[in-house]
Order: C-alpha cells, then sequence, then structure tokens
C-alpha cells in the first residue's frame, strides 16, 4: 500500500478548519486534540505539513462534531490567500483569474500533494479537475472545501461568483442539496468519476484590478523556493510520488516525471541510478501497490484496472501480477474476500 506518510496537507487548512469550528459553536480545541494535532502548534507555523491520514482524521472528526456533511463549505469561507501564503498572492496578483488557474496545478502540492490536479480546456470553458490518488485516502469534505475556496478568490477578484458555470463531485448525493446549491449557485452534479470545477473562460481572461506582473513573478518564486524545501526528499521518493500522480491519468515516462522537477531525464535516471534503483522499479512497485489497493478495495475488472496501470495487455499485468504474488489477479481478489 502507499506510504501515507509521504503525503501531505498545508497546514492553512486545518487552520480554516478551526475558524470554522468555532463559528459553529464547537470548541476546535476539543476536536484537534482527538485528532492528534495541537492547535496552537498548527496556528503558530501555518506553512508547515500535516501528514494526510490525521489531516482525514480531523476532516471525520469535525462532520461528526457539527453533525454537517456540508461543513467542507463552510470551511472553504474561512480559507482566505493570506493562510496559503506566496500560492495566494500569485493568484491575487496574476493579471487575469485565468492566468492563476492556469498556474495552480503546477504548484498544487503546496496546498496537498494527495491529488492529481489538472485543467480541461474547451473553447468556452475551464475546467478545474481534482482526483484523489489511489490509495490515499482524503476526505470529500476536502475537496468541497477547495473548490469553495477556488470560487471566493475569483469572488474578491472579479467582485462575483458568476464565472462558475457547474459542478462535478465524486461524493455521494447528499440527502439534503440545499448547502451545494447555495454555495455554487450553478447546476451541480454528484457520483461523478473526477470532481470538476467548470467555469466560463471569458470572465476568467479579463483583467483585474490587482494584477502585478512584478509581485506576480516574485510570488510564483516563493512559491518554487517553498516547494524544492518541502520536497527535500529522496529522487526515488519524489519520483514515486509523481508516478503515482500521473498514472491517474495516463502512462508515467520518466521525461514527464523529470520535466515536473525542471531537470533532464539523464540527470533523473543518474540521480536514481545514485541512490540504488531506477525509474523502471519505482513505476513496477507503483503498480504493485495499486493493483493491490484495487483488487481489495474496488469492483473494477481485470481488464480496466490492467489498462490504467498503463500495461499494453492483460497477459502482460497477468504475468507482473503473478511474478508479485505467486497467483493470478483474479485468484487474489477472490482469496482475499472475506
Amino acid at each position: 500500500m502507499p506510504d501515507k506518510l509521504k503525503y501531505s496537507t498545508i497546514s492553512a487548512w486545518a487552520i480554516a478548519v478551526s475558524r470554522a469550528l468555532s463559528a459553529s459553536g464547537v470548541d476546535a480545541y476539543a476536536v484537534f486534540d482527538n485528532a492528534g494535532l495541537c492547535l496552537d502548534e498548527v496556528e503558530s507555523a501555518p506553512d508547515s505539513r500535516i501528514a494526510i491520514e490525521r489531516m482525514t482524521r480531523l476532516w471525520h472528526l469535525a462532520e461528526q462534531a457539527t453533525e454537517s456533511e456540508a461543513f467542507g463549505l463552510t470551511v472553504g469561507q474561512y480559507a482566505y490567500p493570506m493562510h496559503f501564503r506566496s500560492l495566494g498572492l500569485l493568484m491575487m496578483t496574476s493579471v487575469t483569474l485565468a492566468q492563476a488557474f492556469e498556474a495552480l496545478p503546477n504548484y498544487s502540492a503546496l496546498v496537498s500533494n494527495s491529488a492529481s490536479i489538472k485543467l480541461q480546456r474547451t473553447p468556452d470553458r475551464l475546467g478545474f479537475t481534482i482526483t484523489p490518488l489511489p490509495g490515499v485516502d482524503i476526505s470529500p469534505m476536502s475537496i468541497d472545501a477547495f473548490f469553495t475556496t477556488l470560487v471566493h478568490h475569483g469572488e474578491l477578484i472579479l467582485g462575483h461568483g458568476k464565472f462558475v458555470l457547474s459542478v462535478e463531485l465524486m461524493r455521494a448525493e447528499p440527502k439534503n442539496l440545499s448547502p451545494w446549491q447555495n454555495c455554487f449557485s450553478c447546476p451541480i452534479s454528484f457520483d461523478k468519476q473526477e470532481n470538476c470545477l467548470w467555469m466560463d473562460r471569458s470572465m476568467l481572461e479579463q483583467s483585474t484590478v490587482m494584477g502585478n506582473p512584478k509581485l506576480a513573478a516574485q510570488n510564483e518564486t516563493k512559491v518554487r523556493d517553498y516547494l524544492d524545501k518541502m520536497q527535500a526528499l529522496k529522487w526515488q521518493e519524489k519520483a514515486s510520488q509523481a508516478i503515482h500522480a500521473m498514472l491517474v491519468s495516463g502512462e508515467p515516462r520518466a521525461q514527464k516525471v523529470a520535466q515536473v522537477y525542471n531537470i533532464s531525464e539523464r540527470t533523473l535516471r543518474r540521480k536514481l541510478k545514485e541512490e540504488g534503483t531506477s525509474f523502471r522499479d519505482l513505476l513496477q512497485q507503483k503498480r504493485r501497490e495499486l493493483a493491490y489497493h484495487y483488487l481489495l478495495n474496488t469492483e473494477l475488472s481485470i481488464t480496466l484496472l490492467s489498462d490504467k496501470l498503463g500495461y499494453t495487455s492483460l497477459t502482460n499485468f497477468s504475468r507482473a501480477f503473478h511474478r508479485w504474488h505467486g497467483t493470478g489477479p483474479a485468484d487474489f481478489r477472490h482469496r482475499s474476500k472475506p
């Protein structure tokens, strides 16, 4: 299974959770204590990181304490640009909101590295898409909070929220839809394959009053510096995280992973070799972890699982799986069922 301790989120999210809890009349200190977090320490270090496993527990406890499955929407109202430091300021100082959203996928790891973020584009729409990494458990409320925060930031820049056209969510449809309808004021669908915030491109491309290219460039440099410090991991750990994210949408390649860290493919392979591993070994290890996850936790067919993991044929996947576990994937799933 994936090593969850390598996946984290910026403490600014926890601070927003504490504000929302207090506004809801809930003792934030008690909830944080139950989650194994010290609220005073979190608030004193908003740039620090919280393991995603612990953050997911905090979301779960917050939902219980507030008795609201829509609590993530409330949290989004308390996540201000200043909480996300240079990334928030980068959004606020970009010449257009479209430019800000274009930059976010490149630096989304600052907010959390537990999901794959990409942009979908049509001639008239821009889709901000978040897909949780397989095997990494994150709360649906964190997606609600993220989308609400993006809308809130957009409203601060444009002066309105009319740029949101529709919202697609992976979470199950709640019994009471009104909190989501009131929050987004647009068509909302649930039980989707991915989370996507669809926006009007023409509105996003309007120049903003706060746009300042010089300040935006300075903030972008600060974001990169933060990520460099945050990602002070071994190269095999960096490459493994990138492979995990890329497997969500396609076949990971060494060249693409190298581009994520602004180095050449040759340099990446050399650094991995110096650590006693290779790109091929890391890809196989991640495929093995995800195959285990999908077989035990989903009903995904073996054929679709083979495709999702990037194998050119079901035969190749079955052969690799037999090498790992001494049995075929179908037999492994059958034996693992209670």
